[in-house]
């Protein structure tokens, strides 16, 4: 009869098979972390300096790793702005990219596209809500009109107040979302891959 093993002993036979890890695979699992943090740090705080932060690692071989990290953090960062706050931590994000990079002139070209996606977006996204709410209106309008001759009674309905509204502006914006998200991914990749 063969032995059950625990999952703790099947999960290090897994590392086992893995063999030991790089020099490199070290360092990135020590700094990306710590490059997180400071990213996220430098979101959050408005006087937090992430250039002194990062200087602690110039020379060390360990900079590119700590900014690797601090990248993930920006880049995820980066997202279409649904209220005012969301604008701000795109553009903080943005600005600590331009911390982190080293390639400037590439990166500015690419958040250049990126600042020129959203700015469409927020018109499109603006545009298709009123588009949206005057069609969703008139078909309100109809409703209580066929109401009004059937029952005599007029019913005023407040827009956006109505369930149907909000879900069908919900799933209305979330295809709106969704296309214009694939670009903006092909634009973190772009970032990703500059030096």
């Amino acid at each position: 009869m063969s032995e059950m093993k625990s999952a703790w002993e099947k999960a290090m036979e897994r590392v086992e098979k893995l063999g030991k890890l790089t020099e490199d695979e070290l360092k990135q699992l020590e700094c990306v972390p710590v490059g997180n943090r400071l990213a996220a740090r430098y979101l959050q705080e408005t006087d937090f300096n992430l250039d002194a932060e990062l200087m602690k690692y110039k020379g060390t071989g360990l900079r590119k790793y700590v900014a690797k990290g601090a990248q993930e953090i920006f880049l995820s960062n980066i997202m279409f702005p649904q209220s005012e706050r969301d604008k701000q931590n795109t553009k903080r994000a943005m600005a600590g990219l331009r911390l982190v990079k080293e390639n400037k002139n590439q990166l500015e070209t690419i958040l250049d596209r990126i600042t020129n996606l959203l700015n469409y977006y927020e018109q499109a996204r603006q545009q298709t809500y009123v588009q949206f709410k005057k069609g969703f209106e008139a078909k309100l309008q109809e409703a209580n009109q066929a109401m009004q001759k059937q029952s005599g009674n007029a019913a005023t309905i407040e827009t956006q107040l109505q369930a149907q509204f909000q879900a069908e502006w919900h799933k209305l914006s979330s295809q709106l979302n969704a296309q214009y998200e694939k670009v903006l991914e092909e634009h973190r990749q772009q970032i990703a891959k500059i030096g």
